[in-house]
């Protein structure tokens, strides 16, 4: 348990006398002489190099434990000269890097000694303030315009947009729906395929094959088919096996040619041809099977003399749009993977980690299990022979979903339970399980970009797309699209709180990323805000998608640590002597206004000194400690960034602070003890590891970011914290907020949080010219 004292991070007046015995050599318990030998340490560190010897953004591992350090100085050198990475008191440049950095000091301390008898008087920074707070209200910062609703422009072709030259003006481009009617963006739920083989079976062996239309030639009606499911890779393995081999080069990007995939498949038809089957069927018989690489385009053989490959694409990816339905109106499904006695539920069979998988066994009638045995002959010599086992889809769910729960796969031990027991699980759970789940099997099949995300998920959710305008381009763009189909079922409110970073080097969304998975203590997930995209422009005039987080909670975060010059009035570790000196002072007017009348000259002159030395001591106690004024974000390495203030911290930054305000030393950790949830790091963009801090209540927390922090937004009660996104939060109308990471917070953190109106998560918006209102409301 966390004590109280660990919270408020606040030492004892004795801990500075500690330090003092510590640096002359003095042994302590052996549970503190280890730490105090380390700060000791860092303490006798006479030459650093503050900006030269820490690692960058882009150069950071994330496995990487960086130490960084700053030699205890005097307090009257901190009146002229800041600590690094400290924010000063200077009245310009209070960044030590500035050029006139000691100037500012030094002119900050000549006017306080001089006009130390109003100086002393705190009335003056109490006005300061309250005008300062006037000035930063948090409204000025709310996105002011009227965007379209996502579903009045569906995906289209690329087209410029002009810039606007007013706030008020509609900011959209792409086709443009007339608002008394509504647009065509659901798509019936079809459960009929457009292509079939006629497959003859001759003596229980495969003997030929013809396409046919399943819907011109009007055979679906009075026929039934089997739809197989299964992995390439699994097929290769039977095609192998059976001494064939590849004709064609690979094409870029693709492991087999758009031939060799159907040469491929043929075994595996084959192979389910001359399968024994735990169910008598007849040796000679006619079967309709849809096989993907048969079906998915007309003229699968290539027999047409003009082919056209355009088309063919086109036309496979609209079949692929709607295997969901294809695969729920088969008569059976028959699934395959290569490996011998697998019986296709356990976590690790090949075939049960695809993306497809969902939408082939999800809505499955009827299965069939296609398993390969090693069978001894009379002879001794071993034979792989392929059974088929017939069960229902149920049974085998059931048995998918057991497995799911042994592998700790909770998410698609959600999708089973509901897909058996429609009504087990809200269409947000349900809705949530199936985002996380797919992207998961998307990444690690290695779709990173997630091209065919949209044609895996479309006819799972309740309300199904176009296949036109599931582009498959960028699977984060589909993937919301999507989900804006279905407003009415989810709240991306909860996937934005398990999104990771995105780790697209070219995102067309800015937060949209890897989903983490539920672990034992961090499965609690409730939206505490409403999510949902809205029409956005990005830096190219291209339209995109925003993510608009309605009602939010903001806490905002520090650049850097700031040195608290009137710690003296609001530091209670300087109570007692804040009311020693304020007696003292006091005492010194009392006396010297007697005097006045006696001798003016003396009386005056006590005043005066009394209140430079009051004013002397206000400064000095001033550079003792730091503002404890809420969160700030401490980088482990330095950020390259240009921003004042950049420094390294290390990844203990207690160290550090210890130095710099003996009183935040020590920080409790909110972490692995409250088994709060972990973000993955990017792979492909530079990203950089720090801690967020509460100066307020002592407490530190491990974040990954890509950039500098400036705000950061609540979205979930997530485990045993708040989950929170942190942005880069641009000040002024008309501006949207950039992700740079997430993280979990105490509970306790709400009470500290500013309310808004709404904040736009995205990428970048163009420059543009605002209107007379807007720039008044900025200047």
């Amino acid at each position: 348990m966390v004590s109280m004292d660990d919270l408020v991070g606040y030492r004892s007046e004795n801990s500075h006398d500690d330090i003092q015995r510590r640096q002359h050599g003095r042994q302590l318990d052996s549970k503190k002489s280890e730490k105090s030998a380390l700060i000791f340490n860092l303490c006798m560190m006479q030459e650093t190099d503050y900006y030269n010897s820490s690692p960058s953004l882009s150069q950071l591992p994330s496995h990487t434990k960086t130490r960084s350090s700053v030699p205890r100085r005097s307090s009257f050198a901190r009146l002229f000269q800041e600590d690094p990475g400290v924010k000063g008191c200077g009245w310009f440049a209070p960044y030590r890097e500035q050029r006139f950095h000691i100037l500012g000091n030094v002119l900050r301390v000549l006017t306080f000694v001089i006009f130390a008898p109003f100086t002393s008087i705190p009335a003056g920074d109490a006005l300061g303030n309250i005008v300062y707070n006037l000035i930063l209200l948090g409204w000025f910062d709310e996105f002011v315009d009227t965007p379209d609703a996502v579903l009045r422009h569906p995906p289209e072709p690329f087209t410029p947009i002009p810039l606007v030259g007013h706030i008020d003006e509609p900011l959209h481009g792409g086709p443009d729906i007339s608002p008394s009617t509504s647009p065509d963006v659901y798509e019936p739920l079809s459960y009929k395929p457009r292509w079939m083989l006629e497959v003859t079976i001759r003596d229980g062996q495969y003997a030929s094959r013809k396409q046919i239309n399943w819907v011109a030639d009007e055979v679906g009606s009075s026929h039934r088919y089997t739809a197989i499911s299964y992995d390439m890779g699994s097929a290769y393995v039977l095609f192998s096996e059976a001494g064939k081999h590849t004709e064609d080069p690979s094409p870029e990007g693709k492991k087999w040619s758009p031939a060799d995939r159907r040469r491929i498949s043929k075994q595996l038809l084959i192979e389910y041809c001359s399968a024994k089957r735990d169910r008598e069927v007849s040796q000679n018989r006619t079967e309709f099977i849809w096989l993907d690489e048969f079906c998915l385009s007309e003229d699968c053989e290539w027999i047409k003399v003009k082919w056209n490959p355009d088309e063919e694409k086109q036309e496979r990816k609209e079949e692929l749009g709607r295997l969901t339905g294809i695969f729920r109106g088969a008569h059976t499904v028959v699934v395959f993977c290569q490996d011998l006695g697998c019986d296709h539920t356990v976590f690790a069979c090949q075939w049960g980690k695809r993306l497809f998988t969902l939408g082939e066994i999800l809505h499955a009638n009827k299965v069939q299990r296609m398993t390969r045995t090693r069978k001894t002959m009379p002879g001794g010599d071993a034979k792989l022979t392929t059974f088929l086992y017939s069960e229902s889809a149920q049974s085998f769910r059931e048995r998918m979903m057991h497995r799911a729960a042994e592998a700790g796969k909770w998410h698609l031990h959600a999708l089973l339970r509901h897909s058996n027991n429609s009504g087990s699980e809200t269409w947000q759970s349900a809705i949530h399980a199936l985002m996380v789940e797919a992207i998961r099997r998307d990444r690690e099949t290695g779709y990173r970009d997630h091209e065919l995300l949209g044609q895996g998920l479309n006819g799972l959710l309740p309300r199904r797309a176009h296949v036109r305008h599931l582009k498959g381009n960028d699977g984060w763009v589909d993937l919301s699209w999507l989900l804006e189909l279905n407003q009415g079922f989810y709240n991306m409110a909860a996937l934005a709180a398990v999104c990771s970073l995105n780790d697209t080097s070219k995102p067309e969304n800015g937060w949209l990323g890897p989903p983490i998975e539920p672990r034992a203590g961090r499965e609690r997930l409730e939206p505490l805000v409403t999510a949902f995209p809205v029409v956005g422009v990005d830096a190219k005039g291209k339209t995109t998608s925003h993510l608009n987080i309605v009602g939010a909670d903001n806490i905002g975060l520090h650049p850097c640590p700031r040195r608290d010059d009137k710690a003296l009035y609001r530091n209670p570790a300087l109570k007692r002597k804040k009311i020693v000196s304020t007696a003292l002072l006091t005492m010194g007017w009392i006396t010297g206004f007697i005097l006045i009348s006696r001798s003016p000259s003396a009386g005056l002159s006590l005043i005066y000194i009394s209140s430079i030395v009051y004013v002397i001591f206000r400064l000095v106690t001033g550079t003792w400690y730091l503002q404890r004024s809420g969160w700030v974000f401490l980088s482990d390495g330095k950020m390259n960034d240009g921003i004042n203030g950049d420094f390294a911290w290390g990844s203990r930054p207690e160290l550090v602070l210890g130095q710099i305000d003996h009183g935040l030393g020590k920080l409790a950790e909110w972490g692995d003890q409250q088994m709060i949830p972990t973000w993955d790091s990017p792979m492909r963009v530079p990203y950089m590891t720090g801690h967020l801090v509460d100066l307020r209540m002592g407490i530190k927390v491990r974040v990954v970011v890509t950039g500098r922090p400036n705000s950061m937004v609540v979205l979930a009660v997530h485990g045993s914290g708040i989950t929170y996104m942190l942005l880069n939060h641009p000040s002024g109308v008309g501006q949207v907020a950039e992700k740079l990471g997430m993280a979990n917070l105490p509970p306790f953190t709400l009470a500290f949080t500013q309310k808004g109106g709404s904040i736009r998560v995205g990428t970048a918006a163009p420059e543009k010219k605002g209107s007379f209102w807007s720039s008044l409301w900025l200047s």
